[in-house]
């Protein structure tokens, strides 16, 4: 049999959990409320790659060029497929394709650097290249420079500009290659078609 002095203790007990539990609840709610108002979001400069979600098809020549070691040349088709990711503030291009050196993948993670003003774009191969780029976006073009490193430890120069048409429908591209900054070598052109304006599924 339980005593009354008993009941009374657990009873008093249970009512000094009840205030505490409630008062940790309110403290994760207001807790989880500052910490959205705080969290950043995709500003202005984010809106012009967000502008590019979708998937594209490219189309286009290489051309070889003996004073940088590039020898390859011919049709290039790639298939680029486009989504915003980590809370709108980066793209990722996931493109596919063959070109005269065989079938390639490849990702590139395009995103705005605040601190520098200017675009960045990091990009990786199953060929083991890395590339690093800046850019910049004038109107409807971009423009972007920076290296390719080779699986092999060598290095060359890039510049390429992109530009779309007004209904964002259609690009052209140009790329220059060069070994010291100086001479500069057309390496790729081509233009690029959209197939779709949405994310895949």
């Amino acid at each position: 049999m339980v005593s009354d002095d008993h009941v009374s203790v657990l009873f008093l007990s249970s009512m000094t959990r009840r205030p505490v539990f409630v008062l940790l609840v309110l403290v994760v709610l207001v807790t989880g409320s500052l910490m959205a108002a705080q969290r950043p979001s995709p500003g202005p400069s984010h809106q012009p790659l967000a502008a590019l979600v979708g998937v594209w098809h490219f189309e286009g020549e290489v051309k070889a060029v003996p004073a940088i070691g590039a020898s390859d040349a011919g049709k290039v088709v790639y298939t680029h497929v486009n989504t915003m990711t980590n809370g709108g503030f980066f793209l990722e291009t996931r493109r596919t394709g063959t070109g005269p050196t065989g079938a390639v993948e490849e990702l590139f993670v395009y995103g705005w650097d605040a601190g520098a003003g200017v675009y960045r774009q990091d990009g990786y191969n199953s060929r083991g290249q890395i590339r690093r780029f800046s850019g910049t976006l004038a109107g409807r073009a971009w423009t972007f420079t920076g290296t390719n490193l080779s699986s092999g430890g060598r290095t060359t120069q890039e510049r390429f500009t992109v530009t779309y048409a007004p209904d964002m429908a259609t690009a052209t591209v140009r790329s220059e290659h060069s070994l010291d900054g100086v001479d500069w070598f057309e390496r790729l052109t081509g233009t690029y078609t959209r197939v779709s304006s949405s994310e895949p599924r």
